[in-house]
């Protein structure tokens, strides 16, 4: 998950909203938690302490480091679950505005000291505002990321995750930034891609010729399920007073990954896992929430997103099929009952205490094929017909079970 905070500090403000940030960690309950706008260490520890460590006790907080880059008193930083992630080091890149933070992780695998699964996440805040100057800045610091994978292995998983404050995918730093001739290849998880400008040789400057209509940029309602800011329209009764009153409608928020999260087997991006937490997809131009825009996410959940923020957190899943360390004592509740190769049915075993109420079937890029409601599922077996699968290999799995099932399709 990656959440801009709104200047959060150690002040009495601060403070007073970071139960509602309490609240928006136990609905979305994040594995990493990468933040922009911390304005100092007291903030920060003062958040672990009274947001993060009573959610989960498990999380651990990377060095606070101050930034180094332009005149910006606003610093990155990342929590992490150290059950399922180990950190192995942290560095700081130099950039236009604000640093880039980069921290390379370990995925707690079960092979993690012979054969480690390393993630590699980059964490920035690009410069605001619209203009050229601005844009070129934004580009600027797209570049100094480019240049640091240079740095690290190409076969790399890669996370960069910021508010970039782009304001359409016809932005050069954004360009810059999925160029397929970079060492290693950057996608949008979403490929939501704004329209692109006509061609036409005799505007030197479409982003201000085209300035007054929408349909080149990601603030028309045709973007409205992927909008992150604002999160408010007036900043009355509020905490904290100093967010934008734009409305929701604007991209400014993202995880961009590597390419190779879409085609490996090893560690993959789950399909459609991307989102806007507390966008329920009809509150363009409006506050989040305003109880007109209900739906998916609670109402709850909306009033404390804005409480703690004028920006929405994006969050993505990605898997692993290797056992993770994530449990003290590895236990499973499901097992298969016969075999896993499979050319029916697959039929599984549950245990007396099972708590799942639905399972997922992936193939080995991450696409969810099928999932099976079990919340009636009373029987200690379980039987999912998979025969309309093509043959390969799969991954059963559960929000509640400790690790995914592989199975076999003949």
């Amino acid at each position: 998950m990656m959440y801009n905070l709104l200047n959060y500090s150690s002040s009495t403000v601060s403070q007073d909203k970071t139960p509602f940030l309490r609240t928006v960690l136990d609905e979305v309950n994040p594995d990493l938690f990468m933040v922009c706008e911390l304005v100092n260490e007291a903030g920060s520890n003062y958040m672990f302490t009274n947001a993060i460590a009573p959610h989960n006790t498990d999380f651990e907080k990377a060095t606070f480091q101050i930034n180094q880059s332009g005149g910006s008193s606003l610093q990155q930083m990342v929590y992490y679950n150290s059950k399922k992630l180990v950190l192995e080091s942290s560095r700081v890149i130099q950039a236009d505005t604000r640093d880039i933070n980069h921290y390379t992780f370990k995925i707690n695998t079960v092979n993690v000291a012979t054969d480690p699964i390393k993630l590699e996440v980059f964490v920035t805040h690009l410069k605001a505002s619209t203009g050229a100057s601005n844009r070129q800045r934004r580009l600027a610091s797209v570049e100094d990321f480019v240049v640091s994978l240079n740095d690290i292995p190409e076969t790399s998983y890669v996370l960069f995750a910021g508010d970039f404050n782009f304001y359409t995918s016809n932005e050069e730093g954004y360009q810059r930034l999925i160029d397929g001739g970079n060492k290693i290849v950057m996608i949008d998880p979403i490929n939501r891609p704004a329209e692109p400008f006509p061609n036409n040789p005799s505007v030197s400057d479409p982003f201000t010729f085209y300035s007054s209509s929408s349909t080149y940029f990601w603030r028309n309602s045709t973007y409205s399920d992927i909008h992150t800011q604002s999160t408010r329209t007036s900043n009355s009764g509020l905490i904290d007073t100093s967010g934008s009153t734009g409305g929701l409608d604007d991209r400014f928020d993202f995880i961009m990954m590597s390419e190779n999260f879409s085609t490996s087997s090893d560690l993959f991006y789950v399909n459609d896992s991307y989102q806007s937490i507390g966008n329920n997809t009809n509150c363009y131009n409006g506050a989040i929430n305003d109880p007109a825009c209900s739906g998916t996410y609670s109402q709850s959940l909306r009033d404390a997103l804005i409480q703690v923020s004028d920006h929405l957190p994006v969050v993505m899943e990605i898997e692993t099929p290797q056992n993770t360390l994530s449990t003290e004592n590895y236990t499973q509740s499901v097992q298969f009952l016969k075999s896993n190769i499979i050319d029916h049915s697959l039929e599984l075993t549950l245990s007396q205490d099972n708590t799942i109420n639905k399972f997922y079937i992936y193939n080995t890029n991450g696409q969810l094929i099928k999932s099976v409601d079990t919340k009636n599922q009373f029987e200690p077996t379980l039987t999912i017909d998979v025969q309309h699968l093509s043959k390969g290999i799969y991954y059963l799995t559960a929000q509640n079970l400790s690790r995914p099932l592989k199975f076999v399709k003949i």
